[in-house]
């Protein structure tokens, strides 16, 4: 790795109040996520960044693999002992999002958008997602596992063939590398600025921004759900980050976690 975690804590000059304070970078980890938790479990502060170079055992959502080249991309997870109630579990994945997409947009030039709930989109493709795993007990969430996984400076012949039609990257839309370093700052900053807000209550402030970033909203989508499969309007979010859809009769349902593909049509 071309830089260190007091390197990274030197470029945030402590302008985070959580997230940063304690900044480790491995070369190569099975999963960002799976240290993460065992760190938090070793007693390391709420607000813990683990980055790596690489990852052996890349994890997405639902299970699937996140490919994981060295040298390339950022993959990095943030431990977290949130205090908000379970309720509004889902609204952290929404939170971590607008804060990657935020710092993306504002650090590339590049017109990243949000498809619910986690992933980040380039024309459509794919270039970053979120996974985030919690532990919930009682009414309190112990802890959480924010992963964050963003395709930096993958090239074409980087991405696998299977994956080639939904995915892509920041260099590959701009035609340019961007240091890993300076991106994974500003997501730092700007990761603490909006955990802050949803800590605050102030989740109409997420929510209205998640809406400005979506790509997903009044596109009609298909979801796949773990007992059927919709074809629907998304419509809007709801205060608890579910993903309000109308169905083709008409109806409306709350989806609170399901795999969403954006279809062509509006």
């Amino acid at each position: 790795m071309e830089f260190t975690g007091d390197d990274l804590k030197n470029l945030l000059a402590s302008k985070t109040l959580e997230i940063g304070k304690e900044i480790l970078v491995y070369d190569e980890v099975e999963s960002t996520n799976s240290k993460a938790n065992e760190l938090l479990n070793l007693g390391y502060p709420s607000g813990t960044v683990i980055i790596a170079d690489t990852q052996t055992k890349g994890k997405g959502r639902l299970g699937r693999k996140w490919i994981s080249p060295p040298g390339k991309n950022i993959y990095m997870s943030i431990a977290l002992q949130p205090n908000i109630p379970p309720k509004y579990s889902t609204l952290l994945t929404l939170t971590s999002a607008v804060a990657c997409t935020t710092a993306l947009r504002r650090n590339t030039d590049v017109p990243v958008m949000i498809k619910w709930p986690n992933d980040m989109l380039v024309n459509d493709k794919k270039i970053g997602g979120i996974l985030t795993e919690m532990k919930i007990e009682g009414e309190k969430i112990k802890s959480a596992i924010v992963g964050i996984g963003i395709n930096l400076n993958m090239t074409e012949e980087d991405i696998p063939e299977d994956i080639k039609d939904i995915a892509s990257s920041l260099r590959i839309y701009k035609g340019e590398d961007f240091p890993r370093n300076i991106i994974i700052v500003e997501i730092i900053k700007e990761f603490d600025r909006w955990y802050q807000l949803l800590e605050k209550n102030q989740r109409k402030t997420i929510i209205d921004r998640w809406m400005q970033l979506s790509d997903t909203i009044g596109r009609q989508v298909k979801i796949v759900l773990s007992d059927k499969e919709l074809i629907a309007i998304a419509e809007a979010i709801d205060e608890e980050g579910r993903l309000i859809v109308k169905l083709q009769d008409g109806t409306y349902e709350k989806i609170s976690a399901g795999d969403v593909t954006l279809l062509r049509t509006k």
